[in-house]
């Protein structure tokens, strides 16, 4: 049979920098209705994406990782240069021929995954990436069981929000399954939808509040 779930998540950002907030729900279920209001704040428009994995938002990392953290910058790497240098914001306790996932740099062409070719010190390594110029900012993860290549697989729904209007949406009816964690045993552990927010506008701090209901389908 059919339970419904319910909720209300408030939330702060700074606009024009991206968000992800995390809505509570059921492990698999249908996505039915979903109401986004600014409660403070200049108005704003938004747009917002629903996905099923933390990882597939922009500005976050996915949740089943060894190591994660933030980019300090991406540079040349060494006299005879054409590969990059990465440098991270804390130790990153990797080692030579490791994986890492690299997204939300200002450089396109780095923004995917890379090997550890040299590790510099603590904090630093070169990777095997050719490169472009200089990057600042992104996140870097170890792969989870899957990679995340194709965030947009990973989406449930995705809409706009305009500006001084509450976004209201009814008989969405999208299913969705949790893929936090790759291991289908183990699903349940996490949260299954994960709000990434994304504002046009002046940078600026707002409050806001996102309504949903899901439906999910249990066993009794």
């Amino acid at each position: 049979m059919a339970s419904g779930y319910s909720r209300v998540v408030p939330f702060s950002i700074i606009c024009g920098t991206p968000a992800c907030v995390e809505l509570p729900a059921p492990p698999r279920g249908v996505l039915e209705r979903l109401i986004i209001t600014q409660k403070s704040g200049d108005p704003e428009d938004a747009v917002i994406n629903v996905y099923d994995r933390k990882g597939a938002c922009i500005a976050a990392n996915d949740l089943n990782v060894t190591e994660s953290g933030q980019i300090a910058g991406i540079f040349e790497f060494g006299i005879t240069g054409g590969r990059i240098g990465i440098v991270f914001s804390n130790e990153h306790h990797l080692i030579v021929g490791d994986q890492i996932e690299i997204k939300n740099s200002d450089i396109p062409q780095y923004n995917t995954i890379q090997q550890v070719t040299e590790v510099s010190s603590a904090t630093e390594v070169a990777a095997n990436a050719t490169y472009y110029g200089d990057g600042t900012g992104g996140l870097w993860q170890t792969l989870p069981f899957n990679p995340t290549n194709k965030p947009i697989t990973h989406l449930v729904l995705t809409a706009n929000v305009a500006e001084s209007v509450d976004l209201v949406l009814f008989d969405i009816h999208r299913a969705y399954e949790n893929k936090d964690n790759q291991s289908e045993t183990m699903r349940c552990r996490h949260s299954s939808l994960w709000l990434e927010f994304l504002t046009v506008g002046a940078v600026e701090p707002s409050e806001w509040e996102v309504a949903y209901t899901c439906r999910a389908d249990t066993v009794v």
